[in-house]
Formats: structure tokens, sequence, C-alpha cells
């Protein structure tokens, strides 16, 4: 008979909520810390100490306990795609048309280059796409959070919100398009190649199109408080992600369709417009701390130049593109350029895809993993930083304005 010990057994991985509370407290000191140095936005204090505390640091959060922060991580993003979406404005896309011009121009624009630039060095046609596609989606969540920081209101950061949704679509559909190629590759059948892409893009859509329907269904049945209505687009997101994730959707892509659908369906307008600004800080620190934590800094000394190169590129097709096509969407050439410049922040789903990749063809994923990997490393800290400046030079920003 082993001998009772009321002793904990230490050390140990911190449970969830342990890590949880660690990731808000160092978080919240972090970020002000940071910003006593340097003026950029709470963002980069978040993602930095992140990486303090993370894997790559001091490891106070192992890899154990991150993964089980990954549902809470799941569900703030998914509230920030979220609320992106219920913010496109899909009548005005229609009426500018030069604004989904322009987004679908620097959306193929920064994949065609990509494309380009990682064949040259030297990497297979398939690898260079799939890279290229999610290089092309900007970050919904650090952009909307940056938005949301500096307070600004103007024709840059409209149109810039509205490009992040086009770019994360069209992104969507690129490795798609990649995905059924590489089923090809490794040998799969027919019908995985091609009916396991129409199973994402068919069941992503539909899902959203039926959750969008059930937020305008509730609505009319509801009593008109806000609070009320607030708490049934918590659940609907949060059963989104969760049902997404149970049939193997791309969440964000149901999130999207749901956002978009439920503003169109809602014809007489009985969602009252959500506003989770309290709970937005807190899912915020959460998610980009946790992103923070993620990052992998043994893949830069590998693929730093490439990494540099890859960035650079992105970020002149950007501007470049914004620059030129100003003028027809009602901007002067330097309102053009920060627009541009404001996209720079890469999407923290590009990690996921680039693992979802590894997850199905693990000989194929690997140097995938570590070129994305080693971009996002330095994006996630410079990407907010870009946007909060793009922002400031604009005049869009309210933050000092009383």
């Amino acid at each position: 008979m082993s001998p009772f010990s009321f002793l904990p057994d230490l050390p140990g991985n911190l449970n969830v909520l342990t890590a949880l509370g660690l990731v808000l407290i160092a978080g919240i000191f972090g970020a002000r810390l940071v910003r006593h140095v340097a003026p950029v936005p709470a963002i980069t204090g978040y993602v930095l100490t992140g990486l303090l505390i993370g894997p790559a640091g001091l490891n106070l959060i192992g890899a154990a306990t991150l993964n089980g922060l990954d549902r809470i991580v799941e569900l703030a993003l998914g509230l920030f795609v979220f609320e992106l979406g219920r913010r496109l404005d899909y009548r005005w896309l229609l009426k500018e048309r030069w604004l989904l011009i322009t987004g679908l121009a620097v959306s193929i624009g920064v994949f065609a280059a990509l494309f380009g630039l990682l064949l040259g060095f030297g990497l297979d046609a398939l690898s260079a796409a799939l890279a290229a596609a999610i290089g092309t989606a900007s970050s919904p969540a650090a952009t909307l959070n940056v938005v949301q920081e500096v307070k600004a209101e103007g024709q840059v950061s409209a149109r810039m919100l509205n490009i992040v949704v086009i770019n994360n679509s069209l992104a969507f559909l690129l490795f798609i398009v990649c995905l059924s190629v590489l089923h090809w590759r490794y040998g799969a059948s027919w019908s995985v190649a091609l009916l396991h892409p129409l199973y994402l893009i068919v069941g992503s859509i539909v899902f959203g199109l039926l959750a969008g329907r059930l937020l305008v269904f509730a609505s009319r049945h509801l009593e008109p408080q806000s609070h009320v209505q607030h708490i049934m687009v918590f659940a609907l997101v949060a059963a989104t992600v969760g049902i997404a994730d149970m049939f193997k959707f791309p969440a964000l892509v149901s999130l999207l369709v749901f956002a978009v659908s439920s503003r169109y369906r809602d014809g007489r307008q009985v969602i009252v417009e959500s506003e989770f600004s309290q709970i937005n800080s807190l899912l915020y620190v959460i998610l980009f701390v946790f992103a923070g934590a993620r990052l992998e800094l043994a893949q830069l000394g590998q693929f730093w130049l490439i990494g540099l190169a890859y960035i650079a590129v992105r970020l002149a097709v950007m501007a470049g593109l914004g620059t030129l096509l100003a003028p027809w969407n009602g901007l002067q050439a330097r309102q053009g350029a920060l627009l541009g410049l404001g996209l720079l922040p890469m999407s923290g789903v590009a990690i996921l895809t680039a693992q979802y990749v590894s997850g199905i063809h693990p000989e194929f994923g690997a140097q995938l993993s570590a070129l994305v990997l080693s971009v996002v490393a330095v994006l996630e800290i410079i990407g907010p930083i870009s946007t909060h400046y793009a922002l400031l030079a604009s005049g869009e920003s309210n933050v000092h304005k009383s």
C-alpha cells in the first residue's frame, strides 16, 4: 500500500486556469512596460510578453499547457472575425467597385509576387504556391485591434478592413486549389483530391449561412435589449467554432459567412450590433500573448534571408498597388501607400494552415511550416506597428481628440 501524500507533485505543467491567469497578468504588465519604452500598439507588447514567458523564452508556460488554451484562443479569434465580417458593408463594396478591384488586385499581386520570389529561391511550384497563398491574407484580429485602439475612422481605415476580408477570402480559395493539387501529388484518389476541397468550401459556407439565418430568427423573437442579443451572438460564435472543428470545416470561413449573411438577411434591422468592448479587451490579451508564446525562433537562422525577402516583397506589392490605385479609390497617393502599409500584419491562421498541411502530408509540410513560422515570428511583432503607424500618419486616429 503506497503512502498517502497530501503535497502536490511539483514541478509540473500549469493547469489551464493558472496559465490563463498568468497570460492575462503578464500581458497587462508586459504591454505597459513595452509601451513605456516605445510608442507601439498594445498588441506588440502582448506578443513580446508571450515570447518571453513561452517555450522560446523563460518557458513559464510550456507547449502542453499552451495546447490547453487552444479552444479559448479559437473562440477569441472567432469573435474578432465575426465582428470584422459584420463591419463589411457589401452594398458599399458593390457601389465602390474600385474598392473591390483594389482588394482583388492587392491579393492577386501579393500571391503572384511571392510565388515568383519563392520559385527564385528554389522552392518547388506547389510549396511556393501554398506559401504564397498563406501570405496573401492579412491578420483580421491585429488589424481590427489597432483600428479600435487608435479609434480610427475614415477612408483609409474603412478600406483597410474591407480589403482584409477580401484577401482572407481569396487566400482561402487559393489554398483550397493548392490542397487539391497536393492530394494528387501524393497519390490520393480523385474523390479525395476533388471532394475534400469541395467539402471544405461548401461545408463552411452552408454552415455559415445556417448560423446567420439562426441569428436573424432568434433576434426577431428576443427582447430588444442589447445584452440578450450579445449573449446570443457569443453563443452562436462559440457553437460555430466548436461545430466547425467537429466537422473539420475552416471555422474562420464559416464565421465570415455567418457575419456577412446575418447582416444581409437582417432587412428589418432586428440585430443589435454587438459591442464586446470589455470582453474583447480580455480576449485580445489572451490571443496575442498566446501568439507570442507560440512563436518559434529556431527557423529564423535557417530561413532569415528568404523570410526577409518574403516580407519585403509582400510589403512592396501592398504599398505599391495601394499607391497606384489610390486615385480610383478617392485617395491621395500617400493615403494609398499607407493603406498598403496597414495591411502588413499576417494572419495568425497562417500557422494553423501550415500545420494543417503538415498533418495531412508530413513529408511535404515540414519545409512549408518552417518558412511560415519564420515569417510569422517577425510579422507578429512588426506588423501591428506598421498598421499603427499607417493609421496615425493618415490622420484618421481619434485617440488624442476629445
